[in-house]
């Protein structure tokens, strides 16, 4: 019996093996084999494709030249950054630069204003002007206590510097250091002015350069036959400015 299933074994391994595998040779197995590994791996880039995109770019964004050019009217050096181009950093630094020396000589102006004027209600007598002059009802008398009443930097003025009114102070030296406090307000003022001026005269620069650096740029789009004009008339501190922008074609 043990014989007999010995020499039975066998038969069993070689009958398995041929329903199993009689239809599959080794060129099929591998195929499954590959089949099976790129289901899992994914295929590797192409080489030639991957040095192809390396040298091609991306298409640049166009930025518009109205855009550019409102924003530096707004605040000069924005419209250099939207468009690229960092020397935009140098306008918005002379902006707060300007904006910061308005703020600094106008706080200084101001402190000065109420000084002399603290000084001159100190110094200066209505009272003792008229008991010098014996000036009452007269047309000086009137406009000076118009101005006390109406327009106090005026009136300030006038008691400072118009001879008329010189009585009314109580000694000559207090007169000519009020004028010398007054002198520095009108200078600190005076130059919290020119830093708006300044910050005025940014913006039209910076605005005419980012036309003339994106003027190529323009050309491409509007055709070789297009022109672009930029014409500005502009004052500081007056209401009579204008800013245009041209554009003609030939046909």
């Amino acid at each position: 019996m043990a014989f007999a299933a010995i020499l039975s074994f066998p038969r069993v391994t070689q009958a398995a093996s041929v329903l199993d595998f009689q239809h599959e040779t080794p060129e099929e197995i591998l195929l499954a084999q590959r089949a099976i590994s790129d289901s899992i791996v994914p295929p590797p880039p192409d080489p030639g494709q991957a040095v192809l995109s390396a040298a091609e770019p991306a298409p640049e964004k166009r930025r518009s030249t109205g855009a550019a050019f409102l924003m530096n009217l707004a605040i000069p050096g924005v419209g250099h950054l939207y468009a690229g181009h960092k020397r935009g950093f140098v306008n918005l630094g002379l902006e707060a630069f300007a904006w910061a020396a308005y703020l600094y000589y106008h706080d200084r102006g101001k402190t000065k204003e109420k000084e002399f004027e603290g000084y001159a209600d100190q110094h200066w007598s209505y009272q003792a002007w008229i008991d010098s002059c014996q000036c009452s009802g007269s047309p000086e008398d009137s406009l000076i206590l118009r101005f006390r009443d109406t327009n106090r930097q005026q009136y300030y003025e006038d008691i400072g510097k118009i001879s008329t009114y010189w009585d009314g102070w109580d000694s000559q030296d207090n007169r000519n250091f009020y004028r010398g406090i007054r002198a520095h307000s009108n200078n600190f003022l005076k130059n919290a002015n020119y830093a708006v001026a300044g910050a005025f005269v940014n913006r039209v620069v910076s605005a005419v350069d980012i036309l003339r650096l994106m003027k190529r740029q323009t050309r491409a789009v509007l055709g070789k036959d297009a022109q672009l004009r930029f014409r500005v008339r502009t004052k500081p501190f007056a209401r009579e400015n204008a800013v245009g922008l041209e554009i003609t074609k030939r046909l």
